[in-house]
């Protein structure tokens, strides 16, 4: 029988915010024994990605289900929104050596491909082309698909609560997984943007020193406002305000890692009303304050 209380902790920070970390892993507490670990987290809290609290053997795979984590390279910045999976390539850190995960919700599993042979259930011939497919990933995230949720869920109540047959059951959990995100990876490799939208994207994204309405948008592209609502919210995942909003932040993202800048330096060179407003939007994307970020930020020594 499993002793959850060995591998489940809920602790408080900061008097009100939670943090749910709720982690199973071999040799004691894993149902499916290819997996090295298995497990959620949940913050209120922003951090710096670091070493694998469950070790830095194998590959992790997870799948974000709210909130953001991203990565600085020394030139640019990346970040991975909700719905998105993220991939740690063996000994790497969580998230990338640059990586500071903000508030969130994500799962993982952490497992190892075999040197020879195959993965339980699987052939030699698919587990060497899935291994195979996930080593070429470079990336550390790309968009996923909202069923990756449940199939992670489904791995962790039978873990919490194993029936008969359960290892089976979980087995076939983790192939879908597998087999899903690499469904997501591919997709997203061939993804097709319309010259709309790309045309929308490169107005957007030269205008970040300024707010810039959706009627403004939609009459450069020459359709009707709703129409291109619609259509840009289908080809990159969110509305045309949030979208620009976000390229606003990014912008000042870079401003305050690179430059020596006031905070009202920044929120000036934004287009922003005042830097309180600018501030209150700020934490709102991000989780932190312009400070705070600049901060953290700060504390990274080693980006890649």
């Amino acid at each position: 029988m499993i002793d959850k209380n060995a591998v489940f902790r809920i602790r408080s920070l900061r008097n009100l915010n939670i943090e749910t970390f709720e982690m199973y892993r071999r040799p004691d507490f894993v149902l499916v024994p290819e997996l090295e670990s298995l497990g959620q987290f949940i913050t209120a809290e922003s951090r710096l990605g670091g070493a694998r609290q469950d070790g830095s053997i194998g590959m992790e795979l997870g799948y974000l289900e709210k909130g953001s984590v991203e990565w600085w390279d020394g030139g640019h910045l990346q970040e991975a929104a909700p719905h998105s999976v993220l991939i740690d390539q063996p000994g790497d850190w969580q998230g990338g050596a640059s990586a500071i995960v903000h508030p969130c919700h994500r799962y993982w599993l952490r497992f190892r491909f075999p040197n020879e042979g195959a993965l339980p259930g699987l052939t030699e011939e698919t587990t060497l082309a899935l291994a195979q497919a996930f080593r070429a990933i470079k990336v550390h995230h790309f968009p996923g698909s909202p069923a990756l949720r449940d199939l992670f869920v489904g791995l962790l109540e039978q873990q919490r609560d194993p029936a008969r047959f359960s290892e089976e059951y979980s087995r076939a959990l983790f192939h879908q997984i597998l087999i899903l995100m690499l469904r997501d990876y591919e997709r997203n490799q061939q993804k097709q943007v319309s010259s709309t939208t790309r045309r929308a994207v490169a107005y957007l994204s030269a205008n970040v020193e300024r707010e810039v309405h959706v009627d403004e948008v939609s009459k450069l592209v020459q359709l009707s406002t709703g129409y291109f609502h619609e259509l840009f919210h289908k080809e990159t995942g969110m509305p045309p305000a949030r979208y620009h909003q976000r390229l606003r932040i990014t912008a000042a993202k870079h401003m305050l890692i690179e430059h020596d800048l006031t905070i009202t330096d920044v929120a000036m060179n934004l287009g922003f009303s005042s830097s309180q407003y600018f501030s209150t939007i700020f934490k709102k994307v991000v989780g932190l304050t312009p400070q705070r970020y600049r901060s953290l930020r700060s504390k990274v020594s080693n980006p890649r």
